[in-house]
């Protein structure tokens, strides 16, 4: 079953600029199965691998806030398929989008992984990172 491993967010914060750099990167594994299913039928696409970043509220009554979805995804298979493929979404975005509450913080990447054919999805979290913007 395909499966989202080594994922982790990482935040450049340029208070001058009031940017902040946004970087999710991840591993996408396939099963021996997938990956002969891919290889066979290479021409359609089998998933797909969507970005979304959110303001973790610990716990909250409302949950947690959506921030922001990176406008590119990342299709597979792709021209050359593998048992791993890794993944990277960047983005620069003014540091009031991820300004999601008083004080320090907490934002996570989330990744969506669809099987295209089934419908099924996996959900996964990145690591969270704390800071003030």
């Amino acid at each position: 079953m395909a499966n989202i491993i080594n994922r982790v967010l990482t935040l450049q914060h340029d208070h001058r600029k009031k940017v902040v750099k946004a970087t999710v990167k991840c591993d996408v594994t396939f099963s021996e199965l997938e990956l002969c299913q891919m290889k066979a039928c290479s021409e359609g696409r089998h998933y797909k691998l969507k970005c979304q970043l959110w303001g973790e509220d610990g716990g909250f009554t409302f949950g947690d806030d959506f921030l922001f979805t990176y406008s590119n995804a990342f299709f597979f298979p792709d021209g050359t398929p593998n048992a791993s493929e890794s993944r990277t979404f960047d983005v620069t975005l003014g540091e009031g989008v991820l300004d999601e509450d008083w004080g320090q913080d907490e934002v996570y990447g989330k990744l969506m992984l669809t099987n295209l054919t089934t419908g099924s999805q996996l959900v996964k979290k990145t690591n969270t990172v704390s800071h003030s913007f």
